[in-house]
């Protein structure tokens, strides 16, 4: 008889076939990318044959913009040397928007639809659930918010997403607003919850935009990232792919450098840009909420993007 842990990986491994196998039946496009794009050498091809695409790409007037003061070829700049750009900044009247929107709108226990409350109810919600909250997010619900629509549109947020992913038009492919609670938490749910180090593989180039709503410090759960890693990675690590998250945090730092890894405090407003090919995760927070709005942009669309992780 297999034992309770054998019992999880042969679960875990049929789970992982079932999925492939939907994928590829339902989304082969999805799934080639998924199963290519974890190779340097076949993103550096799909690169290359885009280049001529940087030419009379939009972000020539940025009239409108939210953020008057980012120079956008310096951020792409960043992000082609270290995967990460920082120093973006949100209004004050944006912010103070998405925190009504947050304050106001239920949002959903660990991402399950089921588990709704508002965020000025949470110990009550706990404790009637008999359990700690690790997440809560708003899931799609955000998305009529018209601040956001304002940061998903502006003309210098299109523009580098644009000149970084070498496409006229770069495809919006999903976002999120969420808290993370400091609670106690193994490592499956820090897995769960991209609490430990791990990179996407959403389209063979993909960007994803990051602003703190609340104050973040290091008792909050800071992002961090280990800087140049979207590129050079280890064979045997574009081999993995996204399976990378089992290894130990402290295995990775130590192979790509400890004085790469960026962990990134701010006061709310604070805003960053990532290639999700780096090395990344949300720290768990210590003794303090976090509230982090993340949205992201892809060189194609994929249907099923979500769906199949």
């Amino acid at each position: 008889m297999l034992t309770s842990r054998y019992q999880r990986v042969w679960t875990k491994a049929q789970d992982y076939a079932q999925r492939n196998y939907e994928c590829l039946t339902k989304e082969p496009n999805l799934f080639l990318m998924r199963k290519s794009a974890r190779f340097e050498m076949v993103r550096d091809w799909v690169d290359f044959t885009h280049r001529s695409s940087r030419k009379g790409l939009p972000g020539d007037a940025f009239a409108g913009s939210l953020f008057p003061d980012v120079d956008v070829e310096q951020t792409v700049q960043a992000l082609e040397t270290d995967g990460l750009a920082l120093h973006l900044t949100l209004p004050a009247d944006i912010l103070q928007e998405l925190l009504d929107f947050a304050y106001t709108a239920p949002c959903y226990g660990d991402r399950d639809p089921l588990l709704e409350f508002h965020i000025n109810q949470q110990d009550e919600f706990e404790q009637q659930l008999g359990r700690s909250l690790l997440v809560g997010s708003y899931l799609d619900s955000h998305a009529d918010c018209p601040a956001f629509q304002r940061l998903k549109n502006d003309p210098k947020i299109l523009a580098i997403a644009a000149r970084y992913l070498r496409t006229k038009q770069p495809q919006y492919l999903t976002s999120e607003i969420s808290w993370s609670f400091p609670a106690p938490s193994d490592l499956y749910q820090q897995l769960k919850a991209a609490q430990v180090f791990h990179y996407d593989i959403d389209d063979y180039k993909c960007i994803k935009f990051f602003f703190y709503l609340t104050d973040v410090d290091e008792e909050s759960g800071p992002h961090a990232c280990i800087r140049k890693t979207h590129r050079r990675k280890k064979l045997v690590h574009q081999v993995l792919g996204q399976r990378c998250a089992s290894i130990s945090d402290e295995r990775l730092m130590e192979l790509y450098g400890q004085d790469n890894v960026e962990s990134i405090c701010g006061p709310a407003g604070s805003g960053f840009v990532e290639d999700i090919f780096c090395f990344h995760k949300g720290v768990p927070p210590r003794s303090k909420t976090r509230l982090l709005l993340q949205f992201e942009y892809t060189m194609n669309y994929y249907q099923g993007a979500r769906l199949y992780t």
